[in-house]
């Protein structure tokens, strides 16, 4: 009984972490266009990490990073968010929109494969179907964009990007019994912190004042940056890091796509982009399968409610 209602729980943590991410794509852009990336993402993960620690300030988390294998922990925080948003920004900034979202895809594919392959999760034919189908649906919403020239380059960041997520799904799902995903999420935002803090430092030392003292007073700035902390940091990642505890990998990773279809919805809504057959197809099998994937325990879910009813 307390395992469905955590499975139940979790369902809806990897949905609504995966819907904030598709907000935080119209927020990201809106930070930029006042920082360059690595003063943004410094910004994002370092205020994420003080919330962390506002947290534990509570008396109601805790951390102990001496129960498990600590080089996994640290090592889920080198793929996420390091090295998977290196990847992710430059391939974006080097790949046509289009190409960028059809390769993003294959997250889920090569998760459910990195899964069994290592962890020995155990799939079904639904399930490989329903991830390649929300892939096609995701090459289907990118056919209705505009297209852009091919880079090898970007070509093998977005594919770094893809192995990086892959893995973190993985090592979050195996370290899970050693670690709650709070201690996860806040090594992955340690690591995070620093490693953009130096980097910005970096391309930035000669001009901290451009660097700090300008994003830091514009609204265009701030308002991104509380959300991408917040809400796409600390509460999405928590989340997902629960949901991985109590869903396999397969199941999970699929929810992914569910980010294009709100990044779509986002773009025709707030920024009146076209919303064209392609863009409504692609959604409608992305969410279908989806929910294919998951209603097994969906459906298992109801029918135990009824009989509690019926109690």
């Amino acid at each position: 009984m307390l395992r469905d209602r955590k499975e139940e729980l979790s369902l809806l943590f990897a949905l609504a972490g995966f819907v904030i991410f598709g907000f935080s794509f119209i927020f990201t852009k809106q930070a930029l266009s006042v920082s360059s990336l690595f003063v943004m993402l410094a910004a994002r993960f370092s205020l994420a990490f003080i919330i962390l620690n506002l947290l534990i300030l509570t008396g109601k988390f805790k951390i102990n990073l001496k129960k498990g294998n600590l080089g996994l922990l640290l090592l889920l925080g080198v793929v996420q968010p390091i090295i998977y948003f290196i990847c992710e920004s430059y391939g974006i900034k080097l790949s046509a929109t289009s190409f960028v979202g059809t390769i993003l895809a294959l997250i889920p594919m090569v998760s459910l494969v990195f899964g069994v392959v290592l962890l020995k999760e155990k799939v079904k034919a639904l399930q490989v179907f329903c991830t390649l189908a929300s892939v096609f649906g995701v090459i289907l919403t990118a056919m209705g964009q505009a297209s852009g020239t091919f880079s090898w380059a970007g070509f093998a960041l977005l594919i770094g990007a893809v192995f990086s997520a892959s893995l973190f799904n993985i090592i979050s799902r195996k370290i899970s019994v050693d670690f709650s995903a709070f201690e996860r999420t806040y090594v992955m935002f340690a690591l995070g912190s620093v490693t953009f803090v130096l980097i910005a430092l970096i391309q930035n030392g000669n001009n901290l004042q451009e660097m700090i003292i300008a994003p830091l007073t514009d609204f265009d700035f701030i308002v991104p940056i509380i959300f991408l902390a917040g809400l796409s940091s600390v509460g999405a990642f928590l989340m997902i890091n629960y949901a991985m505890t109590y869903l396999d990998v397969a199941r999970i990773a699929i929810f992914g796509n569910i980010t294009t279809v709100i990044s779509i919805l986002v773009g025709v809504i707030i920024l009146k982009e076209s919303f064209g057959l392609y863009q409504l197809l692609g959604s409608i099998i992305i969410i279908t399968s989806v929910y294919v994937v998951n209603r097994p325990a969906l459906s298992r879910k109801i029918k135990m409610r009824k009989n509690e009813s019926i109690k």
